[in-house]
């Protein structure tokens, strides 16, 4: 599953990929090993060879929620982190055995600060798609969502569990079980 985020499809990341091939080194990952800890900081970063990721965070009731995903042939990582060396946010676990190229953090810094341009594209993309996930939480009835989710990634089922994408979608379990009875 490839290009599964928007911001995959407005940015060219070969630059990334290439950086991580040139300097990286291959990691295994198995499923449910974690690549980073949320209030870590982000030592490293990568391309994805194989596999797929999911970004976790505790909510404030103590519940864990699947807030991103990210799948083979693109970028492991967190923007904040990456670039204003902050903690990360949330914790990034594998959802399969997976391979990835990782490299220091800095190098990819180092980079897309030299890059104004790619900064500036990169920026306006990840915000774009923060507020049309918003507005589309409020514009779209979970059950629209979920059919979204399907018509775009159809195989999603295969690599991601039901608990996780009702948890990606912000609804419950059982409301997905419903919406896949219909």
């Amino acid at each position: 599953m490839e290009k599964f985020n928007d911001f995959e499809r407005d940015i060219d990341f070969a630059f990334w990929k290439n950086i991580c091939e040139s300097h990286g080194e291959l990691r295994h990952f198995r499923r449910g090993e974690c690549f980073v800890h949320s209030g870590e900081e982000l030592k490293f970063c990568g391309w994805i060879k194989t596999g797929g990721f999911k970004h976790t965070l505790t909510d404030s009731e103590g519940n864990h929620k699947v807030v991103g995903l990210v799948f083979r042939n693109a970028v492991l990582a967190n923007y904040s982190a990456t670039m204003f060396n902050r903690p990360i946010t949330t914790d990034i676990i594998a959802l399969e055995d997976s391979d990835v190229m990782v490299v220091p953090t800095k190098q990819i810094r180092i980079y897309i600060e030299n890059n104004p341009e790619l900064h500036l594209r990169l920026v306006q993309s990840l915000f774009l798609q923060a507020h049309q996930t918003i507005l589309n939480s409020y514009y779209y009835s979970p059950i629209k969502r979920y059919r979204q989710l399907i018509e775009r990634f159809p195989n999603i089922h295969k690599l991601v569990s039901m608990g996780e994408i009702a948890s990606y979608l912000n609804i419950s379990r059982r409301q997905l079980h419903r919406f896949r009875e219909i």
